[in-house]
């Protein structure tokens, strides 16, 4: 149907509304055809249409609520001026269509004083559908020019009975304990499948397939929502939450859906639940963790768990954290859901080598405390060499050894460190460095005994550490002096000393290290027939608590004669700390 021609060729159906409204039945046909004469005086008052009238635009039409099922007509208001014009009093009339063509009516009333007048028309509404509607006011005679069209869709359908959750207070009857006291903020959330579709319809959107839709619940507190109940408005998907702390007692929360026509769900939904005083204090749970000892380095490991003091609430998790060579602070792995009964698993594959420590803490919850646990895998890692060597296998006392460390193939570690530990001493690191291109890092050390000497690689991401050692030796110093001589003289570019005959020469030493009660012997040779010969070796001496002893030797008969002298320290079977050692020649002559 044209809604233009609503407008505009209206007065026939105006004007038999108006008689089927205020004359008997039997005088409708003739009014009815008088009606066609009816004109239109633009002087008449139009209606003035009131604040709040179902007056949706064409193309947003405002949506009413009807009883179901729907009654035979409607009600509409309209506005009548007032006062009346020359003592004149105006009937109004209203035209209504179904915007789908199918069907419209007139309706009157007789003209009353008062801003605005109720106008009942004879127009059964069905859901889904859309109406448009206009009024005109009548004096007898003709009609006023009609008001705008106003436009509406009737929604006979209430929305469903929504669904009320809550995780700190479970129902009565249902498993579970509550997690909060009484005064402590709660959240119920509402929820709703929807507003449904008049009967008949597969889609909304569809012609005479209207429904308002979900606009917001009303809830009530131990007595069912009635007028002036709270209100919480519902989003597009149909939830809505309401935040509120509680009384101790039993509760049962009321809750309706409505819909934007003001359709109201046909049953409240009835969440009864206890708030307790308080709480029990939460339990102390016990954490205890199950992992590999060994695994292969990237390759997958299950470390599990269980958690003692079940059950736990639905999306309760552990977090975890894994220490490794390469994180030595730990490194977040995702979180691991926690089943009711406590038990958890987490799976990881560890790229790293070495000790991979994980550690897994239960945040608490309002029944639990919080606890953590560690449990560590040795993850696989890689040999490498190590070797070590001197440049020679022993030293006098005091010297330098050159000490050469080679380190074989690795991943991201090229370092080396070097310790000594002398014989009877403590072991110390002489030096720690990166080795060069080719594997080597060089260093030197000094020896006065001997003295074992370590090359340590600490390992890195994936090759395990390694060391190689090797043992130098040392001789032990033997210092000697003579005295008793008067003078001093070469021969052959030697240092001689000179004594009288009637003098004792005498060779005193001291043996360091300090090697007090180890003994020394002396040995003394004599020149002649162009070579040295040994006129006696002594027997052992053992030396005083400052390591030091001597020996004499009687020259009577020795007028110029040359002799030599020296001493050798004879290690002890328990002291293995230095090599036994001969002292250095001693040269002296003898003369009147």
């Amino acid at each position: 149907m044209n809604r233009t021609a609503h407008r505009r060729g209206r007065l026939a159906l105006l004007l038999a509304g108006a008689i089927v409204a205020a004359l008997p039945a039997a005088a409708t046909a003739a009014t009815a055809a008088a009606a066609d004469e009816t004109p239109i005086d633009p002087a008449l008052p139009a209606p003035a249409l009131p604040s709040g009238a179902d007056c949706g635009s064409d193309g947003s039409p405002t949506w009413r609520s009807v009883s179901s099922p729907p009654p035979a007509g409607m009600t509409l208001s309209i506005g009548v001026p007032r006062p009346t014009v020359d003592g004149v009093t105006y009937q109004g009339v209203v035209h209504a269509w179904d915007v789908d063509g199918s069907q419209a009516a007139d309706g009157s009333v007789a003209g009353l004083p008062g801003p605005a007048q109720s106008v009942y028309v004879p127009l059964p509404l069905a859901d889904g559908h859309t109406y448009g509607w206009h009024a005109s006011t009548y004096d007898g005679t003709a009609y006023s020019n009609p008001t705008e069209p106003c436009y509406f869709r009737v929604d006979a359908s209430a929305p469903l009975t929504p669904v009320v959750t809550n995780p700190d207070f479970p129902p009565v009857g249902s498993p579970g304990t509550p997690t909060k006291a009484a005064g402590q903020p709660t959240t119920f959330s509402f929820s709703s499948s929807g507003d449904p579709l008049p009967s008949g319809c597969a889609e909304a959107g569809a012609p005479d397939c209207q429904a308002s839709g979900l606009d917001h619940f009303e809830v009530g507190l131990d007595q069912q929502p009635g007028i002036g109940a709270a209100r919480v408005p519902a989003d597009a998907r149909g939830n809505g939450s309401l935040t509120t702390a509680l009384p101790w007692g039993v509760h049962t929360l009321y809750v309706v859906g409505v819909d934007v026509a003001g359709n109201q769900s046909q049953a409240p939904a009835a969440y009864t639940f206890g708030v307790p005083w308080q709480l029990p204090p939460p339990s102390r749970p016990t954490l205890d963790l199950t992992t590999p000892e060994t695994a292969g380095r990237g390759a997958q490991l299950t470390v599990s768990g269980q958690l003692s003091a079940a059950p736990y609430s639905s999306g309760e998790v552990v977090h975890v954290l894994r220490s490794d060579l390469a994180h030595p602070t730990g490194v977040a792995l995702p979180d691991a859901p926690l089943s009711a009964d406590g038990t958890f698993r987490i799976a990881d594959v560890p790229q790293v080598g070495g000790a991979n420590t994980y550690t897994v803490t239960y945040p608490g919850d309002p029944t639990h405390q919080s606890v953590n646990a560690s449990a560590t895998v040795q993850v696989s890692r890689s040999a490498t060499a190590v070797s070590l060597t001197t440049n020679a296998a022993s030293y006098a006392y005091g010297a330098t050894a050159k000490i050469t460390a080679h380190l074989g193939t690795t991943y991201n570690s090229r370092t080396l460190a070097v310790y000594a530990q002398p014989y009877g001493g403590k072991k110390a690191l002489i030096k720690t460095g990166t080795v060069d291109s080719h594997g080597n890092l060089a260093t030197t050390y000094e020896l006065t005994r001997k003295t074992t000497f370590t090359a340590a690689f600490a390992g890195d991401y994936r090759y395990t550490p390694a060391t190689a050692t090797t043992t130098a030796s040392a001789h032990a110093k033997v210092s000697e002096s003579l005295s008793g001589y008067y003078g001093s003289t070469h021969y052959g570019g030697l240092l001689y000393r000179v004594y009288h005959h009637t003098a004792k020469a005498k060779l005193n030493v001291t043996v360091t290290p300090n090697k007090a009660g180890q003994c020394v012997k002396f040995q003394t040779q004599r020149y002649y027939s162009h070579a040295w010969h040994t006129q006696s070796t002594s027997s052992c001496h053992p030396l005083s608590t400052t390591s030091t002893n001597y020996a004499t030797l009687s020259l009577t008969n020795a007028v110029n004669s040359k002799f030599r002298m020296r001493a050798e320290y004879i290690h002890s079977s328990n002291d293995t700390g230095n090599l036994s050692t001969w002292g250095a020649w001693q040269y002296f002559t003898v003369r009147q």
